[in-house]
């Protein structure tokens, strides 16, 4: 049964990891610029005060220091530590080094200054946004479906989890920050390296299991 479940992680890496070649390789040649000007212009028009406020709210919910601080509290909290605190902040620090490396490979431009919402600095693709709050909201939501007891509050956590990463993807096109294949681009490696930290994990854990049933 494990090894069919190992097979699938793969086989979502594997898809993952092509389709982020696969965007990295249109916006490197352009081929996809048309499809990024459709998508952001037809967003940029249906801006409104309160909508701003809402997605600007909602970008800001994804910004890294909140991860930080996230990671903080479940490092403090000694009943949360072991299960959750340690995972989440590996995988908080792997993501980030991981965008942040891409992000120095592409070295993509990000959208016209004045076509943004909010100041950012640094490149492009991918989003990191979008990556890092896949990633470490990812994790926190399966860690969540592993170890919380209550079966019904860790569906309803992991599920506004989920909602919550695709919400910060589209902000960061709605704020100006981004191009949609950077969003896309984000996910999909975000995808790529959450599935191989699970896969990752599940093997540690297996391991340990052994080790300590030999020792016993």
């Amino acid at each position: 049964m494990k090894n069919k479940k190992f097979k699938i992680y793969g086989v979502i890496i594997f898809i993952a990891v092509l389709v982020f070649i696969g965007v990295a390789v249109g916006v490197q040649t352009g081929y996809l610029d048309g499809f990024d000007d459709a998508v952001r212009y037809r967003v940029y028009n249906m801006r409104s005060e309160k909508q701003t406020m809402f997605w600007k709210f909602i970008t800001h919910s994804g910004d890294r220091e909140i991860v930080i601080m996230l990671g903080i509290v479940l490092l403090l909290v000694k009943s949360l530590r072991n299960k959750y605190g340690v995972k989440f902040a590996i995988v908080a620090l792997s993501s980030t080094a991981i965008y942040q490396g891409m992000k120095y490979i592409f070295q993509r431009p990000r959208p016209d200054i004045a076509l943004r919402l909010i100041e950012e600095s640094g490149y492009s693709f991918p989003s990191g946004h979008s990556m890092n709050c896949l990633v470490s909201y990812g994790i926190l939501a399966y860690l969540l479906l592993r170890y919380c007891e209550n079966r019904k509050l860790a569906k309803l956590l992991s599920i506004g989890l989920g909602l919550i990463i695709i919400l910060i993807g589209l902000s960061r096109v709605y704020v100006g920050v981004h191009f949609p294949t950077d969003v896309i681009g984000g996910w999909s490696l975000g995808i790529a390296v959450l599935v191989a930290i699970m896969y990752a994990f599940e093997k540690f854990d297996g391991r340990c299991k052994n080790l300590c049933v030999m020792k016993g």
